[in-house]
């Protein structure tokens, strides 16, 4: 069953509708008793708070945990935490110990409250983990402890390791990141919307001590449950450029081996709540999920079953015995929308499956329903008419405000059993009005996972707060070819290199994939396919995490999706697509395959991570996939007859060619600054047998000066516009100076003028494609984006976008570098119909270490600023503005004006274009005060600042058509209460 909106109702669909929002009610009657009743706790949460995945640790008064004596909605009901919140609290995230004796759950209360706990008082202001002991004072007279008391950060999800052994939660106190961030600083690091401090994940003892950050992603990680296998299963928020998803993750409780579980390449935005179905049931080896988009449904979504002990994928079965087709399928027969809109059936939310033989499952779920002016009716009693309007996704926001339905009811969620065998909804508890029911758990005993003794880690390694990280070879790739033919451009396919990446049958059977690479012939020098083999090195980055309470960010960043990132330096790649390298422990890495003259093949979106002496090995690029590696076996043990003596008999069983280089020079094993590569293997004393063509390509000390820069080097990996690109324009080369063409007034213009935004103009033009102009009317061609008309923009001349879907690499998708480069490469043909071959011959004007520069530049993502702590780019920590102020005053104002509409986070491939979206609100008090300081850059001229600039100018956004008024009209009272908090900000003399 497809988990897209689907609008065909027939009439027996609404009849449907009408009885399951029908068991929205209280449900006084014992004809709703729950088969085989059990005890149960969830948390009662107020409905104004705005759930959205992007924020980790929202908050609103008036949460508690509750208990319910049996899963019955007569059963007593009782409120365990009022004691501690008074009112004024919120709780979270419930967790049963696998005796069922105990709950670990979050809490947050004011800490003016007056209660205490052990003689302290209770609450802290933030986010605390605490535990609730029933052992002996039974369901309703348990005992309380609290574990964490942080009065700094917020400490969430929490859930019990086997064994004993403590606790796994997620926190944006950073324990390991924050003294461990890029360029030496120490700060706590924003997500990569720029709005709230990061929850990765941490663990620590029984008794609350020895906290340990043990995930390092750079947006968050929640949601952590224990699998039975003993692994640490939980939802990543994977966002890097495009790819912008929450999918399922899995690792170990130590932090080792963490890799994606399922989900990165499947249907649907943003996997939460995972947990693994009845392990006796019949979906064992199953989990079940709520599917949703990235904001604006309060955390309600579809209810999905996921194979993960089949497939990788949706379709991307585990081996040829599996089905093609399957992977996920929607548990309920009426269609839960899984993405942002109408939701004719309701939503369900934080799913909790019974171990207890019916494959029954705890749901929280809301009905439908909309205003009818200021009357809430259920969608149930809509007409056909009515439903086609509200699911009508090419309405204008002024069609969609003028109508008197509107579906904005706040999230009243009840606690269901739900039976996905008899498709029943039975009502559990139902909450008070102005509250909502979520996060349902069962308080009976669950089988215990397994005990996961911590890896075996390298001691050495671990002192040197290194890992080790080994690929035995990047062409064993996924079905989609991220290290294949899809990625390979006419100029890796010329001449006698037709097939550089050759095939062959694999010979494993488990494998699914109908042709794989022919390592075999890839390590022989005496075959041709020797010297053809595309991939030379691999570039490893680290993530430039957004330093929180600074302004001036987004402006600094520039017209790009990604974040800043460093590079740590580069490695060669064997000809058996190998390679073996340190790594920085706990630190976000990246991992780009590159070509002979620096120009990634693909771009890596998402981030992985050693712990300190951690050796990793994988076995290709872009898993996941099943079977065995492919450089392994009878191909890895080959040793062809045209290798060098000296390194056959050195080589040792099951090594590929990249471990036996490290392990006889351990050097090899650390990162260089530059790109050199010389080839040990070829025995060319051998008639017909070539060595790989050496590569040395340097910023500076090349074999001919004339290659070297002559303009500034980048330093620690730091790349930025204005430092490092805008000079190679203008820099004199006589003739064939850039600007000689591309002066003050041209098409393009590279001269080192400011634009209007306050970057450089020469940035602006490259990065940005000019309107696309219908020929007939001469004007602007738009298009609906949420709501709003906005125009059409070509191709840029330096492509930015990269997704999961799309993850070539950038510089060779540009123009640009097909321009100075003279290849064909992977730009498309429309670009190159807007960017004709010039008539001059552009491949000599930039020496090869600036065309290295410049690919390196845009394959980062094309930042104007990769180092946000330059003094030149403008970003500066402020303490003057206050958040006070700005939850009082402005964010109302934003929430009616700016985030009803534009401005909202969007999933991959979904919504408004995020270069011209940069600014997310989800209303989220902290979230929302940091992303708006990141569009302010002089608290003394409020006026020029992006936040007020742009809203109160027409048309806004840039493309949009047919205004008659700015968002913000100048003078208005929203503008001027933005105004006065920017202006409070400026410094007195």
């Amino acid at each position: 069953m497809t988990l897209t909106r689907s609008i065909g109702w027939l009439a027996a669909a609404l009849a449907a509708a009408a009885v399951l929002a029908a068991c929205s009610g209280s449900g006084s009657s014992d004809s709703v008793i729950v088969e085989g009743d059990i005890p149960i706790a969830y948390v009662k949460r107020a409905d104004t708070l705005n759930l959205n995945p992007t924020d980790g640790g929202g908050f609103a008064e008036g949460g508690d945990l509750m208990l319910r004596e049996t899963s019955s909605p007569s059963a007593p009901e009782h409120n365990l935490t009022t004691q501690f919140t008074q009112g004024r609290g919120d709780a979270s995230d419930p967790e049963v110990s696998y005796d069922g004796k105990k709950i670990v759950f979050a809490m947050r209360c004011p800490a003016s409250n007056s209660a205490t706990i052990g003689g302290l008082p209770a609450c802290t202001g933030r986010w605390n983990i605490w535990e609730y002991d029933m052992s002996s004072g039974g369901l309703t007279k348990g005992t309380f402890r609290r574990l964490t008391a942080s009065t700094e950060s917020d400490d969430v999800d929490p859930v019990y390791l086997p064994g004993g052994r403590g606790f796994v939660f997620s926190s944006n106190r950073q324990t390991g990141s924050y003294a461990n961030q890029a360029l030496g600083r120490s700060y706590y690091a924003l997500d990569e919307y720029e709005r709230q401090r990061v929850f990765n994940l941490h663990t620590m003892d029984a008794d609350g001590a020895a906290i340990t950050q043990v995930s390092f992603n750079q947006s968050h990680d929640r949601n952590p449950v224990i699998r039975l296998n003993g692994d640490v299963m939980f939802s990543r928020w994977d966002h890097v450029a495009d790819r912008n998803h929450f999918k399922v993750f899995r690792m170990k409780p130590d932090g080792t081996d963490l890799f994606v579980l399922y989900g990165s390449h499947s249907e649907g935005n943003t996997f939460l709540n995972p947990r693994d179905m009845d392990p006796k049931g019949a979906y064992a080896g199953q989990i079940t999920s709520d599917l949703m988009p990235l904001q604006r449904t309060h955390e309600g979504g579809a209810l999905v079953r996921v194979d993960v002990a089949n497939y990788s994928e949706q379709n991307t079965p585990a081996n040829k015995d599996v089905p093609t087709e399957g992977g996920q399928v929607a548990m309920t027969d009426k269609t839960l929308n899984a993405e942002r809109g109408f939701s004719p059936f309701g939503r369900a939310t934080t799913p909790y499956p019974l171990w207890d033989g019916t494959d029954r499952i705890l749901v929280a779920w809301k009905p439908c329903e909309v205003h009818r002016g200021t009357d809430v009716v259920p969608c149930a009693s809509l007409t056909q008419a009515e439903l086609d309007r509200l699911g009508d996704a090419n309405r204008t926001i002024e069609q969609r405000e003028a109508d008197e339905l509107q579906d904005n009811v706040r999230p009243h969620y009840a606690i269901y059993m739900f039976n996905p065998k008899q498709q029943t909804w039975l009502n559990v508890a139902s909450p008070p009005p102005g509250f909502m029911y979520t996060d349902p758990i069962a308080l009976v005993a669950r089988t215990e996972p397994k005990v996961v003794e911590p890896t075996n880690l390298d001691e050495d390694l671990a002192k040197q707060k290194l890992g080790l990280l080994e690929v035995r070879s990047v062409y064993d790739t996924d079905g989609l070819g991220r290290m294949g033919d899809p990625v390979l451009a006419p100029v890796d396919t010329a001449g006698a290199c037709s097939e550089p990446i050759p095939k062959t049958t694999p010979t494993d059977a488990a494998d699914t994939r109908a042709q794989v690479a022919h390592l075999l012939r890839m390590k022989d020098p005496a075959d041709s396919a020797y010297l053809c083999s595309p991939a030379r090195f691999i570039r490893v980055m680290r993530a430039v995490a957004p330093p929180s309470g600074s302004i001036g960010l987004r402006h600094a960043i520039g017209e790009t999706n990604f974040e800043p990132q460093q590079i740590l330096g580069y490695a060669p790649i064997e000809p058996d697509g190998s390679f073996k390298l340190r790594v920085p422990a706990d630190t976000p890495i990246g991992l780009a395959v590159v070509d002979a003259e620096g120009r990634a093949f693909q771009t890596h979106t998402n981030w992985i991570q050693v712990r300190p002496g951690e050796r990793r090995t994988c076995d290709g690029c872009h898993s996941p996939r099943r079977g065995g590696a492919l450089n392994s076996g009878a191909v890895v043990d080959t040793v062809p007859a045209a290798w060098r003596s000296a390194m056959a008999s050195a080589r040792l069983s099951g090594e590929t060619m990249a471990s036996t280089r490290t392990r006889l020079d351990p050097s090899a094993l650390q990162l260089a600054t530059d790109l050199l590569s010389q080839d040990i293997w070829a025995d060319t004393a051998r008639p017909g047998v070539q060595a790989r063509p050496s590569v040395a390509l340097r910023y500076t000390g090349n074999a001919l000066a004339a290659q070297d820069l002559a303009t500034a080097v980048p330093q620690r990996g730091v790349i930025n516009y204005p430092e490092h690109i805008q000079p190679l324009w203008t820099r004199d080369r006589g003739s064939n100076t850039c600007t000689r063409c591309h002066g003050a007034g041209a098409a393009l213009d590279l001269s080192g003028s400011i634009a209007g935004t306050g970057r450089l103009l020469s940035y602006e033009s490259l990065l940005v494609g000019a309107p696309v102009i219908d020929p007939v009317t001469g004007l602007p061609v738009t298009r609906l984006v949420e709501g709003v008309p906005q125009v059409v923009r070509e191709p840029a001349l330096v492509e930015t976008g990269a997704s999961e879907g799309d993850a070539a690499g950038l510089a060779r998708k540009s123009r640009l570098v097909e321009i100075l480069s003279g290849q064909t490469l992977m730009a498309s043909a429309d670009t190159r119909t807007i960017y004709p071959t010039p008539a001059v011959n552009h491949a000599g004007l930039l020496n090869a270490a600036e065309k290295r520069l410049v690919a390196e530049w845009i394959d980062l993502g094309g930042k104007y600023y990769n180092d946000p702590f330059d003094a030149n780019a403008q970003v500066r920590e402020v303490r003057t503005l206050s958040q006070a102020t700005f939850t009082a005053k402005v964010l109302p104002v934003l929430s009616s004006t700016c985030a009803t509409a534009c401005h909202m986070g969007v999933g991959s491939g979904r919504g408004t274009d995020f270069r011209r979206n940069r600014f997310v609100l989800t209303g989220d008090a902290e979230g929302d005060y940091n992303v708006t300081l990141s569009m302010v850059t002089n608290t003394c001229q409020p006026a020029a600042n992006p936040l007020l600039a742009q809203p109160s100018t027409r048309p806004h956004p840039s493309g949009a058509t047919g205004q008659t008024r700015a968002p913000l009209p100048v003078g208005s009272a929203g503008y001027q209460a933005l105004y006065s908090w920017i202006a409070s900000g400026c410094p007195t003399p």
